[in-house]
C-alpha cells in the first residue's frame, strides 16, 4: 500500500539547500547591505522559497547571524590548513597572521560588508558575531600563544589580551584598506606582529627566530 506522506528530504539535500541560501545571502548582503536586502531576492537567488528560509533560519536576523558564522568558519578552516602541527609557535603565529590577511584579500567584498555594517545592527547581532569570532578565530591564536608559553618561548602573563592586541594590529591594516583604500601591506602587518609585538612576549631577551 502506497504511503500518503511525501518522502523526507535526505540530509545531503537539506545541507545543499541551506548552503545555497547562505551563499546567496552572503552575496546579497555584501552588494546591498542588511537593510537593502529582502528575503524574497535571497530566496530567488538560492532557487528556493521564503518559507524555506524561515524553516532553516527563523528570521532575516537569524539568516544574517548564520551567514556571519559560516564566513568565520571558512576563516578558521583557512587558518587550520595553513598551520602545520610540526611548526614552532613563532612559525605558527606567522602563518596565522599571514592567513588572516590573505583570507581578507580573498573575501574582501564580503568581509568589508561585515565591518561596515555589523557594528550598527544591534546588540544581538554584535554579541553573536563576537562569540563566533572568539570561538572560531581568536581561540586558534590563543592556542598558538599557549603552546609558546608551555615551551618556555612566551610569557604567560595575559594570553587573552595578547590575542586582542595581535588581532587589533592585523585589523588596523584591514580597516585602512576598507576605509582609506590603501594597499593592505600584508608583509608589513605580519612583521609588525612577529618582529615587533612578539618581542614583548618573549620569555627571554633573545631575538625572535627568523623563518626562511
Amino acid at each position: 500500500m502506497a504511503s500518503d506522506t511525501l518522502p523526507r528530504p535526505s540530509a545531503p539535500a537539506i545541507a545543499e539547500v541551506r548552503d545555497r541560501i547562505v551563499t546567496s545571502a552572503l552575496r546579497c548582503f555584501a552588494e546591498k547591505g542588511y537593510a537593502g536586502t529582502s528575503l524574497r531576492e535571497i530566496a530567488e537567488s538560492a532557487r528556493t522559497t521564503k518559507p524555506m528560509i524561515y524553516y532553516y533560519f527563523k528570521s532575516k536576523e537569524g539568516l544574517y547571524i548564520s551567514t556571519l558564522g559560516d564566513l568565520l568558519q571558512q576563516f578558521a578552516d583557512a587558518i587550520d590548513r595553513a598551520t602545520c602541527p610540526e611548526d614552532n609557535p613563532y612559525e605558527k603565529l606567522r602563518s596565522f597572521c599571514d592567513t588572516y590577511l590573505r583570507y581578507f584579500e580573498s573575501q574582501e567584498p564580503h568581509v568589508a560588508f561585515v565591518v561596515r555594517e555589523v557594528f550598527g545592527l544591534g546588540a544581538d547581532i554584535m554579541n553573536q558575531f563576537g562569540r563566533s569570532l572568539d570561538e572560531r578565530v581568536r581561540s586558534r591564536l590563543a592556542r598558538v600563544l599557549e603552546e609558546g608559553v608551555s615551551r618556555g618561548l612566551f610569557r604567560g602573563d595575559d594570553i587573552y589580551n595578547a590575542t586582542i592586541a595581535i588581532m587589533g594590529i592585523l585589523n588596523m591594516y584591514i580597516l585602512r584598506r576598507i576605509f582609506c583604500g590603501v594597499d593592505l601591506e600584508r608583509t608589513a602587518a605580519v612583521e609588525q606582529v612577529v618582529d615587533f609585538y612578539v618581542r614583548g612576549l618573549t620569555a627571554t631577551p633573545t631575538a625572535v627566530p627568523s623563518v626562511a
